[in-house]
């Protein structure tokens, strides 16, 4: 009994030990599969939540150009519609334009399906409107909602205050509001959140109202009615608090499919590995115990032999009856005469049909056996013989069940007449056990591979899969040591601690390379379970393997599309930063330097617009290529997005100026090799590239930090003339942070109205002012009146440029039109700088329409005066758009004429009333013979083609006098007047 304890115990033991190793093993599967399924979606979350801010702050810009127009008019903004209707074409996602003086809405832009919100009062309710009240009081511009709109949908407003300064000595006085309605999700159309729902995900744009801490839905893949139980977030700040974009898999962040199927698997392997296991002590215990029976049994029949031939004088039948109940194995002895009845039986046939001894004295055959018939029986006996007859039936026990046994039988003659003596065997146990060998013997041949060895890993059987894996037959590897697979990737100490882990756990299991019978080396899965002896030794090992090649290769296409750029086979972003935070790490312990090497191509937009795209990519490659032949065993290159590439060098000197030496090296190689022309098309294509570089030691902080540094460091060698290589320099960090906090005063400048238009005289050969030329000062606080040199070029880089270059517009439009209704002032010209990138706007030609319509400023006294930068783009639409305004009666004059890049066949294509000439021509004219030379050719150009000629930078009488022997009789400078305040402008013009 003990024995068949301990058999059980053993195979429970190896099933929970393979069932748990296996169960951990798909558990970190599926925790590794559902953190980089996490990494990805909030990539996408953050791509797309980026894409909403810039949607939303796009269509609340339209209030600044709104809130314009109302400071120049003083409060007024008397034709509304004709303002509003091509603004809101400008701003995709704004469903109407208000005005509300004093707070309350008066005006409405469309009207139609908004007549209710008319002579809505904004102050009147603090509890209803407090972030009327807020943008009131702060001065910034706030955003309510989202709320459910009477037209249908959700939308939310932006209110911009608007103040109003009745003079210079008083502080600004609040007019109202200028508002800007949104629809969901017009607004965020362009912010694409459907890409998600093709990418396979659920996503929901919501945030919790401040108040009622109520949950409100922006936008959703399935509805207001959509809950993502385990998302991911992405927080939007919006100027009416935290906005939340979440993203979750519509299937889940696991596998359930995967995971249920793994975990069956593991399951069924653990049961077959403790039933093989069981079965295999059992066996071995049957075997001895069969062993001992057949002992007992001979030594009983010699005994009956010498017995039988001492007592011969005594009767048989008491002879025979006598050596049946002197049986004690466990066979049921039993004599049956002809009828089938039972004469004489043993002790142990009674109990295996679960009898006493009294209860079946008259006994039949039929009473525990209905498959023997009578006629069987009499055959039975007259076939018998010495030898006997085998075969096997079914007892019927007292208690109505079955028992399987083996029946040997001979027939034997007493006085003269048969009987049939017959021993019973229960073989119910050897059914079972030859049942689960057939079970066993079929999951053997499963669809994993399967081999046993004896304790010296000589292979003793295989399976099919085995074969299918490997290409070896089971004849080729029978008798062959286990180690023939070996695929020589591994070491002695990988297989030290898998033979370890069998001596102290009984168990291995983990990813293995091995080599097929063809050469090949494949991964394969490999679990290990050693099978103990009676003795508590090993006595074989059981392994079962799957080929894992297809696993293994999509796990390398997932790390492929997640750390590596597809184009160029590179790390990307995300695995640089990781690599770069361990080099910081091995730098730090080893006391050794590194660099960061930040590398731009230069130019490398020209390309992709004269060549294509494709050969864009093919230079990107090529790029890609020369950079990974220049590296060091151990370096990293990257590609970080478009034409930007990164180096790290690990492993330089601990002395800083010996590592800046190495690094220098290295770069100045690269510098050589990307220099090199490369095949493009039927020519070649040369290339250069800027470099910035950045040392990093213990002392770095973050790898944002050190990217940050190599970027201003790149910047600079572009700024040196490209092609070459620059170290980062702390000073360029203070340059860019301060161009930041000017970025962001010039944005607060332009909200709150910081800006002002000064005028400088333009006169004409006797000293008549003949209009003037608007310029931009900006009024900033604590720092005074403003030069256009220093924000014009970063307006231009950020983009504000456009609503300043409108802004701009109009006010000189205003002022023009006021010149117009004086006799005194209604022949005067007014000049205004526009930019290339205003110009190339698609509503440009409208918008300069509409501030003319707006004003009433005469269209023939407005002078646009462009620069050369504009020919460098789409010169047809440039051409187009001038003629249109011209037919209008616009003038344009070209600024700053010969100091571009422009083509004489492109000037004369354009409908110009003017050449400017630059004020670097006429500064050095009494000692540059060049400059004259210039001058006296742009003269001379402007007369052949019919159009005036201007000069600007005039501050001298013999910079006029020269001008006017070569014919130019316009004039602007210092000798005529510096820019001043349209009051200064007015008086000057009056005392003329």
């Amino acid at each position: 009994m003990n024995k068949i304890w301990r058999t059980w115990l053993i195979s429970l033991c190896i099933a929970l030990l393979s069932c748990l190793i296996g169960m951990a093993v798909v558990y970190v599967a599926a925790r590794q599969d559902e953190e980089l399924a996490r990494s990805l979606a909030l990539a996408d979350a953050t791509d797309r939540g980026n894409a909403v801010k810039v949607a939303v702050d796009r269509a609340l810009s339209s209030t600044y150009a709104l809130s314009a127009m109302v400071r120049q008019g003083r409060g007024r903004l008397e034709d509304f519609d004709t303002f509003a209707r091509p603004l809101m074409s400008y701003y995709p996602g704004v469903m109407s334009l208000q005005l509300a003086p004093d707070g309350v809405v008066r005006q409405i832009y469309p009207l139609k399906g908004n007549e209710k919100a008319l002579g809505h009062n904004l102050l009147a309710d603090p509890a209803r409107n407090k972030e009327a009240f807020m943008a009131r009081n702060s001065g910034q511009m706030t955003l309510a909602g989202p709320f459910p709109l009477v037209q249908g949908g959700m939308g939310a407003v932006g209110r911009l205050p608007v103040f109003l300064n009745p003079d210079k000595n008083s502080p600004p006085v609040f007019w109202g509001f200028v508002i800007a309605l949104m629809r969901f999700p017009d607004v965020l159309h362009g912010a694409g959140l459907d890409w998600l729902s093709k990418r396979g995900y659920h996503y929901s744009l919501w945030r919790q109202h401040p108040d009622s801490g109520q949950v409100q839905v922006l936008a959703s893949s399935g509805g207001a009615e959509l809950r993502l139980d385990d998302p991911v977030h992405f927080r939007i700040n919006m100027p009416n608090g935290l906005w939340v974009l979440d993203v979750q898999p519509r299937d889940g962040w696991r596998n359930l499919h995967h995971l249920v199927i793994n975990s069956l698997l593991v399951l069924t392997i653990s049961i077959l590995l403790g039933w093989l296991a069981w079965q295999m002590t059992e066996l071995r215990r049957h075997r001895a115990e069969l062993a001992l029976l057949v002992a007992l049994r001979t030594r009983a029949l010699e005994q009956q032999t010498s017995e039988r031939e001492a007592a011969e004088h005594a009767a048989l039948s008491e002879t025979l009856r006598q050596a049946a109940l002197l049986q004690t194995a466990s066979d049921g002895i039993h004599i049956l005469d002809e009828q089938g009845r039972l004469t004489e039986y043993s002790p142990s046939f009674a109990s295996m049909l679960g009898y006493e001894m009294a209860e079946m004295r008259h006994f039949v055959l039929s009473d525990w056996d209905k498959d023997i018939r009578p006629e069987q029986l009499q055959q039975l006996i007259r076939a018998g013989s010495s030898h006997g007859q085998r075969f096997e039936t079914r007892h019927r026990r007292k208690d109505g069940s079955l028992l399987e046994v083996e029946i040997n039988a001979k027939t034997v003659h007493i006085a003269g007449r048969p009987y049939l003596y017959a021993s019973a065997r229960d073989i119910s146990e050897r059914k079972h056990a030859e049942q689960l060998l057939r079970i066993a013997a079929t999951a053997f041949e499963a669809q994993e591979g399967m081999v046993v060895t004896d304790c010296h890993t000589v292979i003793l059987r295989v399976n099919s899969a085995f074969s299918k894996i490997t290409g070896y037959t089971t004849d080729e590897v029978v008798g062959r040591k286990i180690s023939l697979l070996q695929s020589g990737r591994h070491d002695s100490a990988f297989y030290q601690r898998m033979w370890q882990s069998l001596q102290e756990l009984g168990a291995w299991q983990g990813e293995i390379w091995n080599r097929r019978k063809s050469g090949d080396i494949y991964p394969e899965w490999l679990s290990i379970s050693a099978v103990l002896g009676d003795d508590g030794n090993v006595s074989h090992y059981v392994a079962t393997m799957s080929d894992i090649t297809q696993r293994k290769a999509a796990e390398d296409k997932i790390k492929r599309l997640a750390f590596y750029d597809p184009l160029t086979q590179l790390p990307n972003r995300r695995l640089l930063l990781d690599r770069l935070q361990m080099a910081l790490e091995y730098s730090q312990h080893r006391q050794q330097c590194g660099a960061l090497l930040f590398i731009d191509l230069d130019n490398f937009k020209t390309l992709n617009d004269t060549l294509g795209h494709d050969m864009g990519d093919r230079l990107l490659q090529e790029v890609a290529q020369r950079l990974n032949d220049c590296l060091r065993p151990g370096d990293t290159v990257a590609r970080l997005g478009g034409d930007e590439f990164v180096v790290m060098l690990e492993s330089l000197d601990s002395e800083t100026a010996l590592a800046a030496q190495q690094a220098r090296s290295i770069g100045q190689h690269i510098l050589e090799t990307l220099s090199r022309p490369y095949p493009m098309l039927d020519g070649m294509h040369h290339s250069t590239c800027s470099m910035g570089a950045v040392l990093f030691d213990s002392a770095v902080g973050s790898v944002e930090e050190l990217l940050k540094r190599a970027d201003l460091a790149m910047y600079q060698a572009k700024a040196a003339g490209r092609n070459t290589l620059r170290f980062f320099d702390p000073e360029m960090q203070q340059a860019v942070t301060a161009r930041a906090e000017l970025e962001a005063a010039l944005r607060r400048g332009l909200q709150q109205q910081q800006f002002v238009l000064y005028y400088q005289p333009q006169v004409d050969a006797d000293g008549h002012i003949t209009g003037a030329e608007a310029l931009l000062r900006w009024q900033r606080p604590e720092h005074g009146l403003v030069g256009p040199v220093s924000f014009i070029p970063l307006a231009e880089e950020s983009g504000l440029i456009v609503p300043l270059g409108e802004w701009a517009l109009y006010t000189a439009c205003r002022q023009l039109a006021e010149w117009a209704r004086n006799p005194a002032t209604a022949r005067l010209q007014l000049a205004v700088n526009v930019s290339a990138r205003q110009f190339h706007q698609a509503g440009f030609v409208e918008m300069v329409r509409n501030a003319l319509l707006y004003s009433g400023a005469p269209a023939h006294r407005l002078k646009l005066e462009l620069t050369e930068s504009l020919l460098l783009q789409d010169v047809d639409d440039t051409v187009r758009k001038m003629n249109t305004l011209k037919q209008d009666g616009v003038c344009f004059s070209l600024d700053d004429f010969g100091t571009g890049y422009s083509s004489l066949s492109y000037i004369k294509r354009l409908p110009l009333d003017q050449l400017k000439i630059d004020q670097s021509f006429v500064r050095d004219i009494d000692s540059n013979s060049n400059d004259v030379s210039i001058i006296r050719t742009i003269v001379a150009l402007a007369d052949s083609m019919q159009l005036q000629v201007i000069a600007e930078g005039v501050e001298t009488t013999t910079q006029r006098d020269f001008l006017l022997q070569q014919h130019c009789h316009a004039f602007q400078g210092y000798l005529f007047g510096r820019p001043m305040p349209i009051a200064d402008f007015l008086s000057r013009l009056q005392t003329a």
